[in-house]
């Protein structure tokens, strides 16, 4: 894993700034972009962002679920698991000539350890 630069040189090298510190997602490069003057990112990046300043704005946000994602990893195991036992009841269905066609969409078991 390299490390983040810290500095950044602008303008021919005649500007010496701070650089920005997000990463991207998709890259996981390090953005090229000067940061803000006091602060660690750049305004694509949250920099002029001065967050909640009223007392309802921050309760606004402390009362907002900020968490994405509807589900747990305790109920995503258990959905795996439900989901492995669907495939080998529609296996054996398949063996036994119950079900006829096409084999169903998704993973099979045994894709992903845990």
């Amino acid at each position: 894993m390299q490390t983040k630069q810290t500095w950044l040189l602008t303008a021919g090298n005649k500007i010496h700034c701070r650089r920005c510190q997000a990463t991207s997602k998709r890259t996981r490069l390090q953005c090229g972009a000067p940061a803000l003057s006091g602060k660690n990112v750049c305004r694509f990046h949250g920099g002029r962002s001065t967050g909640p300043r009223t007392e309802a704005g921050k309760a606004r946000i402390a009362a907002t679920k900020t968490v994405h994602g509807q589900s747990t990893r305790q109920a995503r195991r258990e959905l795996s698991k439900e989901l492995v036992h669907l495939a080998i009841l529609e296996q054996t269905g398949r063996l036994v000539g119950l079900i006829t066609g096409p084999l169903s969409r998704g993973r099979r078991p045994g894709y992903r350890k845990e």
